[in-house]
């Protein structure tokens, strides 16, 4: 009886000291900063720095003062707005262990909006960069740099991102990278997404979402990790729009239109846009090799071009029921054509022997695609922590290429050898997503979620197909040439079911949390009789993440997940591209997925305007997917996808923001990592290993009320590859822009790449067969774009007029499937 005495005299003695340990409180008072007089009922909204959360909030009193209570330890920042002023933001403060903390933020004074309701109100744009526990957020929608850009070209400004010439993305030096739109996969990219990213404008894209260890909520899809493209959508109320007209350098091109409404309940948005695109390209490769007992070289000069036009559009609708139900209803589509010509130039030596032909290519590419949402949300309480989500995307895209060749003779007139590759991709997907969040016990969250993802990929061919082929002074001349066309078609059908929890003890917080998934797969190709080729498998992805506050300016974590690559599209597809004879490419039906084991430590500290983000990391992958050549006897190289047996990366990550005049930042990013290639049982390839590194520097330029500036300039270092290496590279970008009209009206001048240094090199050397060879590429980078912006209508932030803060009228804000 004693005992159970002194453990209620215990229980009654922590009962007590828990409002003292929740009770750090912050206050302050709101007047108008013309009159001094106190603005009541303001609106006081308190957010996390970890994730951005809503943590607390109040109005002000009749007298303008206020009072929030209860935040706990942590980091917070606080915004206080009220209708006809300009929202005012804190710079972020923190409580430590101290439970009676008090922190006053003094008078704050509220400015008047330039034209209070039926005006424009100058709202203040937000920080570049936005740093959360588990991802990193660019806020790209004010990029001066990124003005006429594509989608493509605006992630080569996202730090830790690359993009090649062809498109193709990279996060950290891997390409094994998921691209989603909005939060989900979209079926517009079809089997090409590096053709889909170059007909988005950057104009429409409002931030790009960068998480590199996401938690089994996610698809495992992208072994790096996830790149998230979330688009503009309204949050103004009443209507508004924006005209944009964007000519430059070239024959380049661009304009756009975005047309809005929105009132509590019902919100439509919509945009726009078509694109030019005028680019030449160049390049050359040298090559040298052994053949037949004698030294053959090959010297092969590219000049070409690229005239391309695009319409993509968007349109959307939210419905707040009064029962609480938000139903969203948005499509997507785009369309586009581009036509390449090309000339290949080669001089061929073998032996005593000297060869010189030309390569004329003709290549029309027309794509067309769609998505369309449907969405519904449902919050049981008012902070939305208990709510279920639904989605449903479904897509399609169709693609058509038709390719012509000719070869001719240097020292022969009116004589040709013609060939042609015709091409068309289908390519279906729907996904269906059923997501259920709930606060449990204590500071406990709990998820569960089912996803399903149906894809049916359809390709068809129609080529010329010979006997044999016979080498004639340079050119290998098919004989018994007929027209044949076959078609191949790839479907995958991916069903998951995944739980995490997660728990916050004061400063520490936790997260577990398991994905299982079902993936069926079949390839099969057209002609009759032939057997389909299957690859089901069943997988599970486990995560885990934990974190800790050290301070009110520190915050640590680690997180550990499985990833997953699949391979796709031309990866898969054993159609053979043959439109340089020398260099024969073609896919793999057989290739398994690859495996990744990522382990991630972050340390983020920041104090006023300054902030430094480290990470270290470490991932292990099993079966990678590479590009892998051979070479045959007549010195052909011929290129497919490989499994190697494994490869480990381990490296560093560096971000550093800082404060310069006014509104003026710079951001400096660095890392550095090392690569480490097992071949397993392929000859041709070897275990390479070494270092590699990259430095982003971005500056944010404020000159008076009226003038801003960009300086964006990246480094990509050398790195090795399993059959040679990557030989780095290097541009830099400039952008200036003038406000009028109280900043509804802006002209901007942007110059690409200043010192015409973007080109790609690289080197393949295969000892094994005597062959060595380095190749040069470009494409046309260097332009002078101009832009011309207006707003008109009413640009007040519906968003931050809701009672603490947060979007009153809700809606789905990119990333459903988050």
């Amino acid at each position: 009886m004693k005992g159970f005495r002194s453990l209620l005299l215990a229980l009654s003695a922590a009962a007590a000291a828990l409002p003292a340990l929740l009770g750090q409180t912050l206050t302050g008072s709101v007047v108008d900063a013309l009159t001094e007089q106190p603005v009541p009922y303001a609106s006081v909204a308190i957010y996390s720095m970890r994730d951005s959360s809503v943590v607390g909030g109040t109005l002000a009193g009749e007298d303008g003062t206020f009072k929030v209570t209860d935040l706990g330890r942590g980091r917070f920042w606080c915004a206080i707005s009220f209708i006809g002023y300009t929202t005012w933001s804190s710079e972020p403060f923190g409580f430590g262990p101290d439970p009676a903390a008090r922190k006053h933020l003094g008078q704050i004074a509220l400015t008047p909006s330039v034209e209070a309701l039926d005006e424009a109100e100058v709202v203040a744009e937000q920080s570049s960069m936005e740093m959360l526990i588990d991802r990193r957020v660019f806020h790209v929608g004010s990029d001066l740099t990124s003005t006429g850009a594509s989608a493509a070209e605006l992630l080569t400004r996202v730090p830790s991102v690359q993009v090649d010439l062809d498109g193709n993305v990279s996060l950290r030096g891997s390409s094994n990278v998921q691209i989603l739109i909005d939060g989900r996969p979209s079926g517009l990219s079809g089997p090409a997404g590096q053709a889909f990213l170059a007909q988005i404008p950057s104009q429409t894209i409002d931030r790009v979402e960068i998480i590199t260890n996401p938690s089994a909520r996610f698809d495992p899809d992208g072994m790096a990790g996830i790149l998230n493209i979330v688009l503009k959508k309204n949050k103004l109320a009443g209507f508004n729009g924006t005209l944009q007209a964007t000519p430059a350098t070239g024959g380049n091109a661009s304009a756009a239109v975005s047309l809005n409404y929105r009132n509590e309940r019902f919100n439509v948005y919509s945009n726009l846009s078509v694109n030019r695109r005028d680019v030449f390209s160049a390049g050359h490769i040298d090559r040298s090799q052994i053949l037949q007992d004698s030294v053959q070289t090959l010297y092969q000069v590219r000049d070409g071009g690229d005239l391309g036009t695009s319409l993509g559009g968007r349109l959307g609708m939210e419905w707040t029921s009064e029962r609480g139900g938000q139903w969203g209803l948005a499509t997507n589509f785009n369309a586009g054509s581009e036509l390449d010509r090309e000339t290949l130039y080669t001089d061929l030596t073998w032996g005593s022997e000297t060869y010189a032909t030309e390569r004329y290519v003709d290549e029309l590419n027309r794509d067309a695609g769609w998505d369309v949402d449907g969405s519904y949300r449902r919050n049981f309480d008012e902070g939305g922590k208990h709510k279920l989500e639904a989605s449903l995307r479904l897509s399609a895209n169709r693609s058509d290429q038709e390719q012509e060749l000719f070869d001719t003779w240097a020292t022969r007139e009116d004589t040709s050898v013609m060939d042609y590759n015709n091409q068309s991709s289908d390519f279906d997907r729907h996904v269906l997503a059923i997501d259920y969040t709930r606060p449990v016990a204590g500071e406990g969250r709990l998820e569960l979620g089912w996803k399903s993802t149906l894809s049916d990929q359809l390709s068809a061919f129609a080529y010329l197909e010979s006997d044999s082929t016979v080498f004639d002074e340079g050119v290998y001349v098919p004989q018994g040439v007929t027209g044949v066309g076959y078609a191949f078609r790839y479907v995958e059908d991916v069903h998951a079911a995944y739980g995490t929890y997660g728990r916050d003890w004061g400063a520490c917080g936790m997260q577990v949390g398991s994905r299982i998934e079902q993936v069926f797969t079949r390839a099969e190709l057209g002609d009759p009789g032939s057997t389909p080729f299957r690859n089901d498998y069943f997988s599970w992805y486990p995560s885990a993440s934990l974190s800790y506050e050290s301070d009110d300016r520190t915050t640590w974590s680690a997180s550990y997940s499985r990833r997953v690559n699949r391979p796709r599209g031309r990866q898969v597809n054993p159609f053979v591209n043959d439109s340089d004879p020398f260099n024969v490419r073609t896919g793999n039906p057989e290739l398994r997925p690859e495996y990744t084991h990522s382990f991630e430590i972050n340390r983020l500290w920041t104090q006023d305007r300054w902030s430094i983000s480290t990470a270290l990391f470490h991932k292990r992958t099993t079966d990678v997917i590479r590009h892998y050549s051979t070479i045959n006897a007549d010195g052909v190289r011929y290129s497919t996808f490989a499994n190697l047996a494994s490869r480990h990366d381990e490296g560093l990550e560096v971000i550093l923001s800082a404060p310069l005049w006014k509104a003026s930042s710079v951001r400096l990013t660095g890392d550095v990592y090392h690569l480490s290639n097992d071949a397993g049982d392929l000859e041709a390839a070897t275990n390479a290993q070494g270092w590699t590194y990259n430095v982003t520097l971005f500056a944010n330029l404020a000159f008076g009320d009226h003038w801003k500036g960009q300086i964006n300039g990246r480094y990509r270092g050398p790195s090795i590859t399993p059959q040679g290496r990557f030989n780095g590279i290097k541009t830099m970008d400039l952008a200036l822009q003038r406000s009028f009209l109280d900043q509804r009206l802006s002209l901007s001048f942007r110059l690409s790449d200043v010192f015409d240094t973007r080109q790609w090199s690289y080197v393949t050397d295969i000892p094994a067969s005597s062959f060595y060879q380095e190749v040069l590429r470009k494409r046309e980078s260097r332009n002078l774009f101009v832009d011309l912006r207006w707003s008109f209508g009413k640009l007040e932030d519906s968003g931050r007029r809701g009672r603490g803060g947060y979007d009153g009228g809700g809606g789905f804000d990119g990333g459903g499937d988050f």
